[in-house]
């Protein structure tokens, strides 16, 4: 007798027969659970239902096989991810090899299960409509950055309805060891049902390989509610358990092949070790008993599987009566996003889904009109430009536009002294440029919090992260006929956890942005400026939750166009919080020895911290011209009494303060340095 186990984490799972590659189903899993509270009971019963008969008699009788209209969305970032349409179609023809058992190493199966292999009547075709009614070639291509994939919902952004297709998204990269994933029917919300794969699992040839090319073959099988061989655990080689399918015998399952008629679970009764859903490397097969339970998935509403071989479907996605005489879609990737006004740039076409007979470049800020595969325009006029592809066949055409060239402004800055305060004119503009991210939003002008004014920059990090780095160029600055040149700005920053990796850049270029050089760098614990708020968005930052940086520029003196780019990397992990700048300023002199302040400055210590009763700031550079203030958290300043003595500051508050945070404020010639402390 055969036992079905319905362990609470019986979910669909990530499959990885790839080389060095395993099962990412425990990741998937916890997520899932963790982000919906009823999933475990959910699909506990799918589980149930799956050993339920389905009412068959919908499916027209001469419908002898299942067919599947198929849609790929490659992610990619102009990478070999991008794989051709000629591997996307051999993953097809594999597919259709496998389900169909036409796969020649059918002759190798071992002899207890040679009767039991099964052709499954499921066939896989790529869709000629999309949702929308137009013409496709089933494979769609999108430049993003979530190509280096993670476990989460909201990346599913492309899907298609699961109840018309069977959606493949192929990826740079998936999490640590996992190869490809995918759910059950019905356990998650429309967008995510679908399939992940790293790019090298998908076909036989261009990055695929013959090893790894059934990697997809399991997870379908996962898609059509099929589990592991030994069941609804994830771990192969483990503990012996049953599929709930009757002709697999119950195993632990294999990551090697050994066809021996090994039994490791019950005595004189081989195991199914060539079987797609096992993870040895022999896979051949698929059983009656898979078949069933296949075609009981398709004909069952959970999942909507039932809606997808049915003749008005494949009429609907181009299955039956396919479309040939398709527009192209257009697509580029701009080769270099930065140029001085006067230059050129190139830019490469990635267009798909149909022949192009014409290219058509353009940009509103460009003198000229390209008209081949491949662009090249000059650019005459600075800002952020957008940059238009329009491609065309003789069954119409297709634009894309993107803003993302930065054509910097031609115009220095004069002066002994400039500062940026944000609060007069827009940000950014045409000579304070900002990029635009390909996802959430970059650097912008902030009208309700600032440092001194009304306005400052920010990055909206904690609700719309960029999720890569954001940047802002500044105007040239003339940098001749001087003898010294410093910067100042402030920020304010509180991240979620301290965990988190944000980084704040600043670069400086003398040749039009050809080469960078860093200038400031702070990121981690370090750009921390007044402590971490993890479940609310970090807004309107009070005056002592802003800190002042000041950066030594004198290596720069004496050239004469010199731009600035301010960069802001988010955490790579979960999102972050908001950032704040404000009050750039260049100081093209400064008083003698300031540097040599700022030094002494960063060298004092302020302890005990926490504190009950008074407070020590201690230092070789101390004088009487330190100035030293107590704030509490609402930028009031304290009363309390101060004493100097040689290398200390002491700072007595005569038990007057409620326990929490306050900030002990440092200056020194025009130097500024704040430490946040506890009163116990």
């Amino acid at each position: 007798m055969k036992f079905f186990f319905f362990f609470s984490f019986a979910l669909g799972s990530v499959f990885g027969m790839a080389q060095n590659k395993g099962c990412g189903f425990l990741l998937a899993q916890d997520y899932l659970f963790q982000n919906d509270p009823t999933a475990r009971a959910r699909v506990q019963q799918l589980l149930e239902a799956a050993l339920q008969s389905p009412d068959l008699s919908a499916r027209p009788s001469q419908a002898a096989t299942y067919v599947i209209p198929v849609v790929f969305h490659v992610l990619h970032t102009n990478g070999s991810e991008n794989i051709s349409d000629a591997q996307i179609q051999d993953q097809i023809s594999l597919l259709n090899r496998d389900f169909r058992k036409q796969n020649d190493d059918t002759l190798d199966i071992v002899a207890p299960f040679q009767v039991l292999a099964a052709d499954c009547d499921i066939e896989f075709r790529l869709a000629t409509r999309d949702p929308d009614g137009n013409c496709t070639n089933g494979i769609t291509r999108h430049y993003d950055q979530n190509t280096n994939w993670t476990v989460n919902f909201a990346n599913y952004v492309y899907t298609w309805d699961p109840t018309k297709y069977l959606n493949i998204y192929v990826v740079k990269s998936m999490p640590p060891g996992i190869a490809a994933y995918t759910y059950l029917p019905g356990s998650v919300g429309v967008a995510a049902d679908a399939i992940v794969s790293e790019h090298g699992n998908i076909g036989s040839i261009g990055t695929g390989n013959p090893w790894s090319s059934r990697v997809i073959t399991h997870e379908t099988g996962h898609w059509f509610n099929l589990q592991h061989v030994w069941g609804s655990t994830n771990n192969a080689g483990v503990t012996c358990g049953d599929d709930g399918v009757a002709d697999t015998p119950v195993t632990k399952g294999y990551t090697w092949c050994t066809l021996n008629n090994t039994a490791q679970c019950n005595q004189g009764v081989p195991e199914n070790i060539q079987n797609y859903m096992d993870y040895a490397g022999c896979q051949r097969m698929f059983t009656y008993g898979q078949r069933t339970r296949m075609h009981n998935a398709l004909n069952s509403q959970i999942g909507g599987r039932n809606n997808l071989w049915t003749p008005s479907n494949l009429m609907a996605t181009g299955v039956v009566n396919p479309l040939s005489n398709c527009a192209p879609k257009a697509q580029f990737i701009v080769n270099t996003t930065l140029t001085c006004n006067g230059n050129a740039l190139s830019f490469t076409d990635q267009s798909y889904n149909a022949p192009i007979t014409s290219w058509q470049w353009s940009s509103p800020q460009a003198s000229n009109i390209s008209t081949q595969q491949n662009g090249l325009l000059n650019f005459n006029s600075p800002g952020l430009a957008s940059v238009k592809l329009k491609v065309s066949n003789a069954f119409g055409s297709d634009s894309a536009i993107k803003s993302m060239v930065v054509v910097l402004s031609p115009t220095a800055v004069g002066g002994a002294n400039f500062t940026q305060s944000f609060d007069n004119g827009i940000f950014p503009d045409e000579s304070w440029i900002a990029t635009v991210p390909a996802s959430g939003t970059g650097f912008t002008q902030n009208n309700a919090a600032s440092y001194n004014g009304f306005k400052c920059a920010w990055v909206d990090n904690f609700g719309n992260s960029p999720k890569a780095p954001v940047s802002f160029f500044t105007p040239p600055f003339n940098m001749q006929g001087i003898s010294a040149a410093q910067m100042s700005f402030y920020y304010a920053y509180a991240p979620r956890s301290n965990s988190d990796s944000e980084t704040l850049k600043v670069y400086a270029s003398s040749n039009c942005g050809a080469s960078w050089s860093t200038v400031f760098t702070r990121s981690g614990s370090n750009l921390n400026t007044t402590g971490t708020v993890w479940d609310s968005p970090f807004v309107n930052p009070q005056f002592l939750e802003w800190q002042q940086v000041q950066v030594n520029i004198n290596n720069l003196v004496g050239l004469a166009d010199v731009y600035f780019k301010f960069e802001f990397t988010p955490s790579s992990g979960a999102s972050g919080n908001n950032f704040f700048l404000d009050d750039i300023n260049l100081s093209r002199t400064y008083a003698v020895g300031i540097y040599e302040n700022q030094d002494v400055l960063e060298q004092l210590s302020v302890s005990p911290n926490p504190f009950s009763q008074s407070l020590l700031i201690t230092g070789e550079g101390i004088t009487k011209d330190l100035g030293v203030r107590l704030f509490d958290i609402s930028g009031r300043e304290l009363k309390v009494d101060k004493r100097v003595g040689e290398h200390h500051v002491a700072l007595d508050v005569k038990g007057e303060l409620a326990s929490g945070i306050y900030f002990v404020h440092l200056e020194l010639a025009g130097r500024e340095k704040v430490v946040k402390v506890i009163r116990e």
